[in-house]
């Protein structure tokens, strides 16, 4: 069988892919007397029946863009087997696959109940993604299934096994997953290319280092050409390349950022859009020059994504950060003044260790000084393994007040689009609604996000519109001129048997919005799409240490649905991080007394709705 636990010398030791079978960590090899097979649960195997590729699949997503489209290369590697893969929690679900997000502790704390809650039913059950590869001894997934984050090409071959009663445990990363796969996208007009795995960065808090590893860059000839495919031949109107650190792509293969760049904007056709996700300075900044050319290009987006953290060069060097506050100044006001309406998103982390008041006071003059539009702030969390686990906490009342404080700065910065109002701009629409679904949420040149009324222009397309009114968070405007009407996407690229109106049923600690600013008028709707699981210095489109997949900022505490990922705001939704807190609390301690599954998802809506 080649699902196998094995005992050697009395001790349960697993294997760490398929092919360790035989040659282990330090080249000692298993003798097959010792390999014991998993016994099949016969009972399981017939309730789910005896044809592989006719059962129905649960697929959950939490984390950044990365992990997004990881789970739709997943999604359509199974449809493309014959599974109905859907995201309705029903009665009828043979089998459970949840794509953990390792960046925070609410976040994997929604994982962690959501994988008991289906272990409870019976049914097999698939964990991938960041937390079973960064955490593979976890006592909780002892027992399950594992896809690797380098192994998402094999997850047909890890739930056939699953469903038969064997347990598969693929964690290698060997080689990177081809980006060719079949996929199917949660929005079908946007396509999340990764175009790297794993970062060269030793941030001390990071532990999604520990489960993506270092710099694998793809060819660029693989991304150009899928790129290529998508826009010409799919309907894709939107691709954003995503990387944990997309700045330093193409330094382990001889090339650079830059030149990328260059070469999938030449293949956008017109009305299409590239966005480029989160990049950390170190590595940016050897090419500010080229890349402030490239976000002038009238096919990409003049948006980046740059995390600070703090502006405080001690509490950087402390995070092994590997640049200088004044450092950050300099790019932000060099492509400010070189990019014509540039936005550019930033990520604080409120009370790291050793983080003093005086310390503090320099991340709020930094933040003062530069007015970014959109700020991710986010209280420290330690994660195990970690360097910054290890180091002396803050008092949680201090980080509180610290992040408070800068929410309230943050929040003070009311016009940062006040000078779009009066002018007609350029407005990419992708699909996306507000949460009322009344209005059509579009895209300036400057991913400045813009509600448009639903009668006035096509769902997916290019307008003109004025822009008639600002907001903290977006502008409203109304459609002067149609520039091109998105044909239908192809049936194929819409997202599993079950749409997102659906996922609402599955247990979960805090299904947050994406985002929610706060109208002019009581007309005026809120817009709304999902977002990442972690609050804490999120990443744009990358996980590397943070794991929003969005326009930078991050309003939700712990989950994301494939696909939904722009800019939020930069707080969480209604009671901020006290009101997560509780909600992820309030389960992990039903969970702990094994209270009732309806009791606990009750106590967790009425948590949640108290925020």
């Amino acid at each position: 069988s080649c699902c196998v636990v094995h005992k050697v010398l009395g001790e349960r030791r697993k294997m760490a892919d398929i092919e360790d079978m035989i040659d282990l960590p330090g080249g000692s090899a298993v003798n097959t007397s010792e390999i014991l097979p998993h016994q099949r649960n016969r009972k399981q195997e017939k309730a789910v029946g005896d044809v592989p590729g006719t059962q129905t699949v649960f697929m959950k997503t939490q984390g950044c863009a990365h992990n997004v489209s990881d789970s739709e290369y997943m999604a359509g590697l199974l449809s493309s087997y014959g599974y109905r893969v859907t995201e309705k929690w029903t009665d009828d679900i043979d089998a459970y696959l949840f794509n953990s997000c390792t960046v925070k502790g609410p976040s994997q704390d929604s994982f962690l109940f959501a994988v008991r809650t289906a272990k409870a039913t019976g049914k097999p059950v698939v964990v991938a993604g960041c937390v079973p590869q960064g955490q593979p001894t976890h006592s909780e997934l002892d027992s399950l299934s594992v896809v690797g984050v380098q192994q998402i090409h094999r997850v047909v071959e890890v739930v056939e096994e699953s469903l038969k009663g064997n347990t598969v445990r693929l964690l290698g990363q060997r080689t990177k997953p081809s980006l060719d796969l079949p996929k199917i996208r949660r929005n079908p007009y946007i396509e999340v290319i990764p175009i790297s795995t794993g970062c060269l960065n030793t941030c001390t808090y990071c532990k999604t280092k520990h489960a993506r590893g270092n710099l694998g860059s793809y060819e660029p000839s693989a991304i150009v050409s899928r790129a290529s495919q998508v826009v010409s031949k799919e309907g894709v109107l939107e691709i954003r390349l995503t990387s944990e650190d997309t700045g330093a792509y193409g330094r382990d293969i001889g090339t650079d950022i830059p030149t990328l760049l260059s070469s999938v904007a030449n293949v956008m056709p017109e009305f299409t859009m590239l966005k480029v996700g989160m990049t950390n300075p170190p590595y940016i900044m050897q090419h500010l020059d080229r890349v402030a050319e490239l976000l002038k290009h009238p096919r990409v987006y003049s948006y980046l994504h740059i995390p600070v953290q703090s502006g405080s060069d001690a509490v950087l060097d402390c995070m092994k950060r590997e640049y200088t506050a004044a450092e950050f100044s300099h790019m932000v006001d060099f492509l400010t003044e070189r990019v014509p309406g540039i936005c550019i998103s930033t990520d604080i982390i409120c009370g790291f260790p050793n983080e003093t008041e005086e310390d503090f006071d320099m991340t709020m003059a930094l933040i003062a000084r530069h007015r970014l539009p959109f700020v991710n702030i986010s209280q420290f969390y330690p994660r195990p393994g970690t360097v910054a686990a290890k180091m002396k906490k803050i008092p949680t009342s201090v980080v509180k007040a610290r992040s408070r404080r800068l929410t309230i700065l943050v929040d003070s910065l009311d016009n940062c689009f006040d000078q779009l109002v009066g002018t007609t701009q350029t407005v990419w629409l992708c699909g996306e609604l507000s949460s009322d679904k009344k209005f059509l949420l579009g895209h300036t040149k400057s991913y400045v996000q813009v509600l448009l009324p639903m009668s006035d222009a096509p769902t997916a397309g290019c307008v003109e519109a004025l822009i008639t009114e600002s907001q903290r968070w977006c502008v409203l405007g109304t459609v002067s001129k149609v520039l091109h009407t998105a044909s239908p996407p192809p049936e194929t690229s819409v997202l599993l048997a079950a749409a997102s109106a659906a996922t609402a049923d599955a247990p979960t600690v805090a299904k947050a919005k994406r985002y929610t600013p706060a109208p002019a008028a009581a007309s005026v709707p809120a817009t709304s799409s999902s977002c990442c699981g972690s609050p804490d210095a999120c990443q744009g489109q990358t996980g590397q240490s943070e794991c929003c997949s969005g326009g930078g900022v991050c309003a939700c505490q712990v989950e994301v649905d494939v696909g939904q990922v722009d800019a939020p705001p930069p707080r969480l939704l209604g009671g901020g991080h006290l009101g997560a807190a509780a909600v992820a609390f309030t389960l992990f301690f039903l969970a702990a007394v094994e209270a009732p599954l309806p009791v606990a998802m009750g106590l967790a809506l009425a948590v949640q709705s108290f925020r």
